[in-house]
């Protein structure tokens, strides 16, 4: 694939082959619609589960009761638009310039900035942490950033990584850690950027890492094909490698004392985290990266020309209930692992691509499937909500869904940001930004940051502090879920 000369050079000075086993101004168009007095929307009609008590963020979630039919006994609730609730409040973004950063004011006078990434190219999702927000230069740099998360300018840089392509990065313990496409896994000081080791794996590497009690998990290529090594957080030193036939989509999950991930080939594998065994690996046709609630493994896969989810047992892989589908018409953004004519635009696409990724919390299931975001009952698939963007249900319009307190958040393609109430919804806030958006969208401490397709991180204060947890793709640093609530305190607290 085409990389920039520069990039070039250091790749290949290090020698990365295509198989190296791995070494050491606002205006609102109308004022927001009043939201509805309980009774309305709010209580009803929609019956809402027993969601249980609140559990901790990041614990884990209770056990399903059983294997509950793929039928649903109550009626369809009625699909409405994500406009109907409250017009969308478009946001005159300012243009800073090359790696600045402006402040601006919007809609009842919140506050909000933009950065511009100074390479101009498609971002992944960015992670937050104690007060600064991460973020890679883009598959076509060798490039990365921390930006202040309150103002958006750059505390940190490092513009001269050894090879290109920084995927989305997680925070993890004062640490920053990424792969880059070719081909090296980074850690570096949260806060000063200063490298704290580096390992070289294999050429591409496009997945992101997770991380969980002194172990980093990253797939490469290797001697046996595609692998998936755990290395030591403290210093890069493997533990332990694997054979997974394919590289990942998005990332590998952690829950429990396992590690699960979904290749290319849309097989599902579960190893021990600690020792890396074997314990299941399953043909799904899996397109996205698993959800573990308890003792069971939600995902999503192709059906024939749909879209559908399923549930499995997290410990045997065994299918276990078949639920809702979609139309399928836009699987076709869904990485390709047997096109071989074009290897750099299938290393970008898998580089930047999150699927239709569930999400579950007390019992129900989020996902966002084409131009839909449902909610349903996780046990039995009864559908509690739906909404829709408006005039685009059969192509991925919106994101991947992310979860924060009592709020879905999600971004659609062509730049527009919307809180909905998890248990109606109902749209609470909607702004459109005027960039495109691909990644997962994150909140925190009452901000949501969105990097844009163009080269831009948008930060919007939607919210006070407690709007707060989904700092990094998949909410936290293993990709399950929020973040505790001590886990990345801002600066001074």
């Amino acid at each position: 694939m085409k990389r920039p000369v520069a990039a070039a050079i250091v790749i290949c000075a290090l020698g990365c082959g295509s198989r190296a086993a791995p070494e050491v101004a606002p205006a609102a168009s109308e004022p927001p619609a009043p939201r509805p007095a309980p009774g309305i929307d709010l209580a009803g009609p929609i019956p809402l589960p027993d969601r249980g008590p609140a559990r901790p963020a990041g614990a884990a979630a209770p056990a399903m009761l059983g294997a509950a039919p793929a039928a649903t006994s109550g009626a369809m609730p009625k699909m409405i638009d994500l406009t109907a609730d409250r017009a969308v409040v478009p946001v005159a973004v300012p243009v800073p310039p090359s790696g600045g950063s402006v402040g601006f004011t919007f809609a009842d006078d919140r506050t909000g900035w933009v950065a511009r990434i100074p390479q101009d190219l498609q971002l992944p999702a960015v992670a937050y942490g104690a007060g600064r927000v991460y973020v890679s230069g883009g598959f076509e740099s060798v490039s990365f950033y921390a930006l202040d998360a309150e103002t958006g300018r750059i505390e940190w840089a490092t513009t001269n990584l050894e090879d290109n392509g920084p995927t989305a990065a997680i925070y993890d313990d004062d640490r920053v850690l990424f792969n880059t496409e070719s081909c090296t896994l980074f850690a570096l000081d949260a806060r000063t950027g200063r490298r704290l080791w580096l390992r070289k794996l294999g050429d591409p590497t496009l997945a992101q890492v997770t991380a969980a009690d002194g172990l980093v998990y990253a797939s490469h290529p290797g001697a046996s094909g595609q692998e998936l090594t755990a290395y030591r957080v403290k210093d890069g030193e493997p533990v332990w490698t694997r054979a997974i036939g394919a590289e990942l989509l998005a990332a590998p999950v952690i829950a429990g004392d396992a590690v699960y991930a979904t290749s290319l080939h849309g097989v599902v594998y579960r190893f021990a985290r600690r020792t890396g065994k074997l314990a299941w690996a399953r043909g799904l046709e899996a397109t996205t990266a698993p959800w573990i609630a308890g003792n069971e493994l939600f995902v999503t896969r192709k059906h024939g020309r749909k879209e559908q989810q399923i549930v499995v047992a997290a410990d045997t892989g065994k299918l276990l209930r078949e639920h809702e589908q979609s139309t399928g018409r836009y699987l076709g953004d869904v990485p390709d692992p047997n096109d071989h004519d074009a290897a750099g635009i299938l290393w970008k696409q898998v580089w930047a691509f999150e699927g239709s990724r569930p999400v579950i919390d007390r019992g129900v299931r989020y996902i966002a499937m084409g131009g839909e975001i449902r909610a349903s009952d996780a046990a039995t698939g009864e559908p509690l909500w739906q909404r829709r963007y408006p005039g685009a249900s059969d192509r991925r319009s919106v994101g991947s869904v992310a979860l924060a307190g009592s709020e879905v958040v999600i971004a659609t393609r062509d730049g527009k940001l919307f809180g909905l109430d998890v248990d109606t919804g109902y749209t609470l806030w909607s702004y459109a930004i005027g960039h495109r958006v691909i990644a997962q969208p994150v909140i925190a401490r009452g901000w949501v940051y969105a990097s844009t397709a163009d080269g831009y991180v948008i930060a919007l204060r939607v919210g006070d502090a407690t709007l707060d947890g989904w700092h990094m793709f998949g909410g936290n640093p293993r990709h399950d879920g929020p973040v505790t609530a001590a886990a990345a305190p801002p600066r001074g607290v």
